[in-house]
């Protein structure tokens, strides 16, 4: 593949101008004083201590370990490069808080084998991209994690929810605003940052336990726990085309045909962004590779008429984008059942509003927000699939907790065996399954 242009490097992700913006904010309230931290003891009021030196770096991995749990956070800078560059880990005990800086030359890999040891336990919110990492270095998962965020949604809490929300309701304390989009890579970190990257961090020991309290009463613990585990499966974080592309707007509109273009593309697309160092999407858009996937290109020539394909990209690579094209059209996808639509008839919309109400309904009366078990889209197409009256054995609903949360019932119900009573009980849905 050519060496990139240098244009390819000078552009820049209008995400990134919107991280310079919400940096100089951010920074122009800083002498806004801090919220006030809660007395508890799961709650560390120190100061952050910044780790730059190996050494200091065994020393936090050590007391984790010795306490056998602990919660961290990372931050990232995303829309520059393939990989999302890594500027910040901040890691929270019950006694303090500490960050790690990638940028000083410290060697990260041990704290990712303490991610991976089953025996501690690590706490995240929303942790999908903090665990990324661990798979990439070590070729192995993450173990033990505990997510808030999915331990809320078994609690009769919303999912998902925000971190700020969830210690303001379950804690009583404020976040101040978000440093998400601040410039991490900058150095030094400035005591704004440094203090709301603490905040990431420092009440997730507090919200374990009170989520782990409300988990325990519910009769939920088990389930939240087989979630978390299914999140770190390797598997999640490897590229795969098939089921990636199928999450862009507008790909159930293709042709056979075009489909197999599309996949083509895709694939491409991402090795050519891997050897750009740039993110996909920044090197070419979605809808771009859709409308070449529809276009009769078969010449670099006939590059010229796609409009938003970027000139240099075309420059460089106008031979591999026209040779993907001719492999995938080559090679059609026909379209499988999972990926068609039921609902063609007006009958089959209402059927599949129905399945979801109920659905819901299950889900809702029972403390689990629906959004953590399944979706319309696959509800609707689960129907469709039943075999004999019955869901299918590869159906999601069918699948570990899920099954027992709900396809079970839902199964039987569907095959006339049982009926659901639902009851409003103080402030909260109940849901009385008979079968």
């Amino acid at each position: 593949m050519p060496d990139p242009p240098d244009r390819h490097r000078r552009r820049r992700h209008p995400r990134h101008r919107y991280r310079a913006q919400a940096h100089e904010s951010a920074h122009a309230n800083s002498d806004d004083p801090p919220a006030d931290i809660p007395d508890h003891p799961l709650i560390p009021r120190g100061q952050a201590v910044l780790i730059t030196r190996q050494a200091e770096l065994l020393e936090l991995i050590d007391h984790a370990r010795s306490l056998g749990s602990f919660a961290y956070d990372s931050e990232f800078i995303g829309e520059l490069s393939y990989l999302p560059r890594l500027c910040l880990v901040q890691v929270c005990t019950t006694r303090r808080i500490a960050l790690i800086d990638p940028l000083a030359q410290i060697d990260l890999r041990p704290f990712w084998e303490l991610v991976a040891d089953p025996a501690v336990e690590k706490i995240v919110h929303a942790g999908e991209q903090d665990l990324e990492p661990v798979v990439r270095v070590l070729h192995r998962p993450a173990a033990n994690i505990f997510d808030t965020q999915i331990a809320a949604g078994f609690a009769s809490l919303a999912y998902p929810v925000a971190l700020s929300r969830l210690v303001r309701e379950l804690l009583g304390a404020h976040l101040g605003k978000g440093f998400t989009f601040t410039h991490w890579d900058q150095r030094p970190l400035t005591a704004v940052q440094m203090r709301y990257a603490a905040d990431d961090v420092r009440y997730l020991p507090a919200l374990r336990a009170e989520l782990g309290r409300r988990l325990d009463a519910i009769g939920h613990a088990r389930w939240a726990s087989a979630e978390c585990e299914l999140r770190c499966d390797v598997r999640l974080f490897a590229f795969d085309p098939d089921r990636a592309m199928l999450k862009v707007r507008g790909v159930g509109s293709l042709g056979p045909n075009q489909l197999g273009a599309f996949r083509e593309l895709f694939i491409w697309r991402d090795q050519a962004a891997r050897a750009h160092d740039l993110p996909p999407r920044t090197l070419i858009k979605d809808e771009v590779l859709l409308d070449l996937a529809r276009s009769n290109v078969k010449s670099v020539q006939d590059l010229a008429k796609i409009r938003g394909l970027p000139r240099p990209v075309e420059q460089a690579d106008g031979p591999a984008i026209v040779a993907a094209i001719a492999r995938g059209q080559a090679a059609p996808i026909r379209g499988t059942r999972q990926q068609e639509t039921p609902e063609d008839a007006a009958s089959h919309r209402f059927r599949a509003d129905a399945l979801w109400a109920l659905v819901q309904a299950i889900c809702l009366g029972r403390g689990i927000d629906p959004a953590l078990v399944t979706s319309r889209q696959e509800v609707a197409l689960a129907y469709l699939n039943r075999v004999d009256g019955h869901f299918a054995p590869d159906c999601p609903l069918m699948q570990g907790w899920r099954r027992e949360a709900v396809g079970d019932a839902l199964d039987r119900l569907l095959a006339g065996q049982g009926s659901v009573h639902l009851q409003w009980q103080g402030d909260a849905l109940r849901a009385q399954i008979f079968v």
